[in-house]
Parts: C-alpha cells; structure tokens; sequence
C-alpha cells in the first residue's frame, strides 16, 4: 500500500507542475454544465403564451410554460405566425378563456398548468436537466482520463516504467497507482465543480450532491479504464489520442449523449444498444424519473463489467509486452 502512495504522490507533484491541465479540466468541466442547464431551459419550455390580465398584479407563470403579459391582445396573426402557441384571457375569479390554433389536447394542458400545475406530468419526451447534466459530462470524463493517464505513455517512452517494474514494485502496483490517480483527478474536480455551482449558485442539477457522488464515479471509471487500455495498446500518445478522441465523440453522438434522438429500431439500435454511455444514461434517466435503481440494475452491472473487462484487457496487454521485452 506504501508503495502505491508513493507513486500517487509522485504523478501528484508531476500534475501539479501542469496546472494548465487541471484549469482545463475544470474548463470541460464548467462548460459542460452550462450546456446542459442552457438545453435543459430551452428546450423544457412547451408553449409560449400571451397572457391578458384583468389588472391583477400577481404575475402568472403557467408550468413549463414561457408567459408574456401583455395589455392588449395580439392579433390573431400572431398564432399563425407561431409567435404565441396560445392566448390566454384572465377573467377574474380563476376562469381564464383560450385561444389557440392547436388542438383541443394542447388547450387543455394549458389550462391545466394555469389551475392545477400539480397535477401536469412532465413531457416524457423531454430529458430532464440531470439526465442532460450526466450526458454533456459523459465525453469530457473520458476525454479528461485520457489527459492524466498519458503519465503512463510518458513512463514507457522516457524509460521510468522499465525501472519501476524490475524494481519491487511490480507491474500491478504500478498500474493500480496509475488508475486511482487518473480516477481521483477526475472525479474530484469534477464533484467540486458540481458542488460549488449548486450551492453557491442555487443552480437546479437535477439529482442531490449525495446522488452525483455515486453516479459520477460510474462514467469516471468508464473513462479510467479506456484510457488505461489504450494507451496499454498504442505506444505513443501521438497515435493514441487521435483515435480515442475520435472513438470517444463518435460513441457519445451515437449513445444520445447530447440529447439527440437515437435509432429505435433495427441495425443501429442494436448497435448503439452496445455503448456504455448509451446503458448509463438509461439509468440516470430511469432515476431521474423516480424510478428505482434495480430497475435498471442490468445496464449498471453492464457499464461496470465493461469496466472491469478494460481493466483487466488493460493490464493483460502490458504484462504481455512485458515478457516480450517491449519495454
């Protein structure tokens, strides 16, 4: 266990001579964020309406609706023009009168958001600003494993992993310090960035600090463990970057990642059934909807088998080149 702190503390002080990597993590990081909250508002909003008083000055704002109080009502034009999805007439004693161009369902749901708001479902089409959260984060965590893992590229090329393996270290201990490194300087930015933005900020996140604890540490072990098993597989960071930068945007596009609508069926549902992020944020959605996590306790034991395959492919690869006398 020494032994493992040590060399943790070692890729500490190395990383910290590299502060421009930790301001960039915390960059993806905050950039993530705000692209998340910054969909999650625009897209939430269900109808725009143009709301008549009847001189009342409490100031109505129907449920994922956006309100524009206005003196005079528009003119019909602009319900054709799609400016206002509605109009909506203030009565007095809690009657209200609607005009729109949509169908009678449309009608109905605004006028339930106005008098009864408790009761108006959220749109199940619609993600929820949580599931928008994880899936903007998804591509910079392992974007950002790649960055701390390339310590590793860094030791075979300069010959620091050949003394440290013949040393009474070993390969195992090595590669274990490496992981929890690459881990924790993920994670950990990454949490506190979350944590200041709600707290501080009052920002709505979607899911509690005490639930991004857990959730966040099943994507940044995703990220840990594909990194680890890349650049185990491709000596130079040079070659090894290109392809996991690549590899990693085109799954996080394919898995839904961003919001976009993936295939329902046929051959590339099935493809993209197979991608970790895809199985992730099934769960966090699924949670997000209040649902219980053993629902989805198969596409969490997936993402985290996955993990463990890496790892393992990972460590079998090195201790390969190994014995070969690759290093």
């Amino acid at each position: 266990m020494r032994t493992i702190v040590d060399l943790y503390m070692n890729n500490f002080r190395r990383m910290w001579s590299r502060k421009g990597i930790l301001l960039l993590v915390l960059a993806f990081s905050l950039l993530a964020l705000s692209l998340a909250v910054y969909f999650t508002a625009k897209f939430e909003v269900r109808g725009h309406l143009a709301w008549i008083g009847n001189g009342s000055s409490e100031a109505v704002k129907p449920q994922g609706f956006q309100v524009t109080e206005l003196k005079e009502a528009p003119r019909k034009s602009a319900l054709v023009r799609g400016q206002y999805d509605a109009i909506v007439f203030d009565e007095g004693n809690g009657q209200y009168r609607i005009e729109t161009l949509k169908n009678e369902e449309f009608r109905q749901l605004v006028l339930q958001a106005i008098q009864h708001p408790e009761q108006v479902r959220p749109d199940p089409s619609k993600r929820g600003v949580g599931t928008n959260v994880a899936g903007f984060l998804l591509m910079f965590l392992m974007l950002e494993g790649l960055l701390f893992m390339n310590l590793f590229t860094e030791d075979k090329e300069n010959g620091t992993f050949k003394r440290v393996i013949v040393s009474s270290v070993g390969i195992g201990r090595y590669m274990a310090a490496q992981a929890l490194f690459t881990f924790s300087f993920v994670y950990v930015p990454t949490y506190a960035t979350i944590a200041v933005i709600k707290l501080a900020f009052g920002v709505d996140i979607g899911f509690s600090l005490a639930a991004y604890a857990g959730l966040l540490a099943v994507p940044v072990a995703l990220g840990t463990a594909f990194a680890w098993f890349l650049l185990a597989c491709i000596e130079k960071l040079d070659n090894a970057m290109p392809l996991a930068s690549t590899i990693i945007l085109l799954t996080s596009l394919l898995s839904g990642s961003f919001g976009s609508r993936t295939a329902e069926y046929g051959f590339m549902y099935w493809i993209t059934g197979l991608l970790p992020q895809k199985r992730f944020l099934e769960l966090v959605s699924g949670l997000e909807r209040n649902e219980g996590i053993f629902a989805y306790a198969g596409q969490l034991g997936y993402v985290l088998a996955l993990t463990l395959i890496l790892l393992l492919a990972g460590l079998a690869v090195v201790r390969r080149r190994v014995r070969e006398g690759c290093y």
